[in-house]
């Protein structure tokens, strides 16, 4: 696909990411990769919702290289730019703030367990919890960066979510299902509910028919 092409598709993406209810105002940001050596990313202070072709910014996997276009790149770059940098086979990321992720992620006491639900099993690999770190901050880029490695789904302290895959698609069928585990655990939560989860065999076998063995 061209250059032209994959900033459409960005695009594209990204107004569903806000039509969803993923993100309110101006708030999270999308990227995809260009090739092994760049990746485009929504530009700073734009709402998902509006997009064109002017708030696609370039940027470089090459840490000495600033990024450049018209405008300036979501202030979480380099969070996005780690890791490219160390997961070749990630293609997509979307770092949102749906409702009840949020609410868990900035939550001291609620807790996601992901073998409640066939589809949280199936379509995310791993849930890993990140310690707070300023917005933009190489921190807070090492530190996901790190936790990437081990999970595809991040709860960002006091902050969102990040997911990370190998499309558009499937980051944001990622982030639907980590919002659809994180509103059932915490109506459950509220109303004293005891979810079931499955025993960690039943788990197992799941994941075990998934991978055709």
């Amino acid at each position: 696909m061209s250059k032209l092409g994959q900033v459409e598709r960005l695009i594209e993406y990204s107004q569903l990411v806000y039509r969803l209810g993923l993100v309110w105002g101006t708030s999270g940001n999308m990227s995809l990769r260009l090739n092994k050596d760049r990746f485009i990313i929504t530009a700073s202070g734009a709402s998902l919702g509006d997009l064109t072709d002017s708030d696609i910014v370039e940027c470089s996997l090459d840490i000495e290289e600033e990024p450049y276009n018209r405008k300036m790149p979501s202030m979480e770059f380099r969070m996005h730019r780690e890791i490219y940098r160390v997961k070749e086979e990630v293609s997509a990321i979307l770092h949102a703030q749906p409702p009840f992720s949020t609410l868990v992620a900035c939550s001291s006491d609620i807790e996601l367990e992901q073998d409640i639900l066939p589809e949280s099993i199936a379509y995310l690999n791993k849930i890993q919890r990140v310690p707070y770190h300023h917005p933009g901050s190489m921190e807070l880029a090492e530190e996901v960066t790190k936790q990437s490695l081990q999970a595809d789904a991040l709860l960002l302290e006091n902050h969102g979510v990040i997911c990370t895959g190998s499309s558009l698609k499937e980051v944001i069928n990622k982030t639907e299902t980590l919002e659809f585990l994180a509103r059932l655990t915490v109506t459950a939560w509220g109303n004293r509910i005891a979810l079931k989860v499955l025993p960690k065999d039943v788990a197992d076998n799941f994941k075990q028919t998934l991978r055709g063995t």
